[in-house]
């Protein structure tokens, strides 16, 4: 009788250190999903909000020093490639093309048409490869400053890709200071190439605004509109790449779509954030011309 009144005492304690068990589980799994929820942030049907502006937690802050420090390696490694690309393989290819010249002096009429055209071909190849590394680290950012950089940014692109870019500006400066430049720069780079790749639409307008302390950027578009939460959900390194920079100056960021309606960006960046370390040597380890 003993053995059994114990018995019982033993499984009502086993039952009650197993519910204990579960609450707590499932206590950790809320903290791990509002984390999440924080770390990527709100997602509903038609937009994303990540919203960076407030005081971080200890996790947060340990995860921007890390996010600061690969994207400051990432401009590093921007600057190297469009050196290298600039430098070494444009001229390169230069060679090339003064060799193919020299070789038609002697060629006759229908070797002269080949290598005419092939001539043409390096030419182009050579265009295409001084693009990529004006995009991988444009200058113009440097000695022009925020504004006339992303004029530039989206007179080059709108002529390659056929597309109508208006850049309307009310009241930002150029003169702004690095992080938050190059921070603003990248995401409407990247909102950029997107429209021009996935949207289908024929013009975009960017809304530069400064309004009392922060500065506000709008991008866009009335084309194909995208699934919100296939993106949220996905392995894109663009969003990524636009909440991490966003988490550094200590912003917030809006992406609004719907299929068949368009898209809508909006990134907001106070004027006074904590100073980041400047990326790529303060924009002067490249130089493109």
């Amino acid at each position: 009788m003993v053995s059994s009144v114990k018995r019982v005492h033993l499984d009502l304690q086993l039952v009650e250190e197993n519910r204990r068990l579960r609450a707590s589980n499932k206590d950790l799994r809320d903290i791990q999903r509002q984390l999440l929820d924080k770390l990527r942030g709100n997602v509903t049907k038609t937009k994303i909000l990540f919203d960076a502006s407030r005081q971080p937690s200890s996790v947060e802050g340990a995860l921007a020093d890390i996010s600061r420090m690969l994207i400051e390696v990432q401009e590093q490694e921007r600057a190297r490639i469009a050196r290298e690309l600039h430098d070494d393989i444009n001229q390169r290819l230069a060679l090339v093309t003064v060799a193919i010249e020299q070789v038609r002096q002697a060629a006759c009429p229908e070797v002269d048409q080949g290598l005419r055209e092939l001539k043409q071909q390096v030419i182009g190849v050579t265009a295409d490869i001084q693009t990529m590394a004006h995009d991988l680290h444009s200058s113009s950012l440097e000695y022009l400053g925020f504004v006339p950089a992303v004029r530039k940014l989206a007179e080059e692109l709108g002529k390659r890709q056929g597309m109508q870019i208006e850049v309307k500006n009310d009241g930002v400066p150029s003169a702004l200071s690095a992080e938050i430049s190059l921070c603003l720069f990248r995401i409407i780079q990247e909102a950029l190439h997107n429209a021009a790749r996935h949207s289908g639409a024929k013009r975009v307008e960017v809304r530069l605004l400064k309004a009392a302390d922060q500065i506000q950027v709008t991008l866009s578009d009335s084309g194909k509109g995208f699934d919100i939460a296939a993106l949220a959900s996905g392995k894109g390194m663009g969003l990524a790449s636009m909440r991490e920079r966003i988490r550094l100056v200590h912003g917030k960021i809006t992406i609004q779509s719907e299929p068949s309606i368009g898209t809508c960006i909006q990134a907001w960046v106070p004027l006074q954030t904590t100073p980041v370390p400047r990326t790529a040597n303060d924009y002067t380890q490249y130089r493109a011309h």
